[in-house]
Parts: structure tokens; sequence; C-alpha cells
């Protein structure tokens, strides 16, 4: 059975003067909800990470990963930077089935449409409502694929298992 976890990078700093928004790093409240959200995912078996080289999303997952045991594979993805839902599902799409357990962390609106469009209608009304809702920051998604290969992804096809905030989780059915 696969499964895939979307995380939203950690709130990120205010740019400073002359700094692009790639480099943002973290806030601190960001780096406090990042260390939360790896605390969620505590017992996770994740094989791949799949994050986008923006500064924040390499920072929220320095820190997220400290609770992954083991460290899964990392994939450092230029092209997940503001990528689109699409495009997001084209690489999601490429993975190798040999990975049972894939986290991406990435950015909004991408990851947000993404994990709607996912979510079945069966899913849990309040954790696909809230999920719905607002995407924020630090918020996580889990989903269960079935046996679905990577390369068959479609709309609603996916059991939302969880969706989570460093402040709330809500376990899908």
């Amino acid at each position: 059975m696969s499964t895939l976890s979307l995380l939203r990078h950690a709130k990120a700093a205010h740019p400073t003067a002359h700094q692009n928004d790639f480099d943002r790093p973290l806030s601190e409240r960001g780096r406090a909800d990042a260390a939360l959200i790896g605390e969620r995912m505590t017992g996770l078996k994740i094989d791949l990470a799949v994050v986008s080289t923006a500064r924040r999303t390499r920072e929220t997952w320095d820190l997220a990963r400290q609770s992954l045991q083991p460290a899964p594979d990392l994939a450092l993805e230029p092209g997940l930077y503001l990528s689109s839902a699409g495009s997001l599902i084209a690489r999601l799409r490429e993975i190798s089935d040999r990975f049972r357990h894939v986290l991406v962390i990435g950015h909004n609106p991408g990851l947000h449409e993404i994990a709607f469009w996912l979510a079945s209608s069966g899913a849990s009304t309040l954790a696909r409502s809230e999920m719905q809702r607002k995407f924020p920051t630090a918020a996580l998604a889990v989903f269960q694929l079935g046996e679905t290969p990577w390369s068959a992804l479609a709309p609603e096809t996916a059991r939302l298992d969880l969706f989570a905030t460093p402040v709330v989780c809500i376990a899908g059915e």
C-alpha cells in the first residue's frame, strides 16, 4: 500500500531588503512549528522526501526530519519551488513504485490544490472540510493510495488519513 504525505513549509520570515522570495528563511514561529509538525510525523515510515530547494522548505525538512527513523532518501528539487498542482502531479507520477511512502515538502497554492484533488469524497468530513478551508503553513496531509501505482495518480483516488497542523490533528476515518 502506498502513502503520500504533503507538508507545506513552515512560516517564513518577511523578506529583507534585496532578498528574494526563494531565499527567505523560517521565522522563529516557523522553526517551532516545523519541529512540532515533525513530532506529529513520529512513526511514519517515509521512504523518500521530495523537497523544494527554497530555503524555507529545506529548513522545514531539517527540523521535521528529526522525528523520522530511519531517515528517508532525500530528493532536493528546484522544480518544486512554487510549482502548480499539475507540475506536482507530473512529478509524483514519475516516482518509482519501490518507494511506498513519499513525503513532499513544498508551497501553496499547489500543495493545497493537489491535496484536495486527491482526497476522495469518502474521506472524513471534518478532516476534508478543514483541509479544504485552509492548508496553512506547516500543515500535513497524509493520504493512503492503496495499490495505485504512482504513475496512475488520479482525482479522488486517495483516502485522507490525517490532516494536521502544529496545533490541530484530525484523523480520517
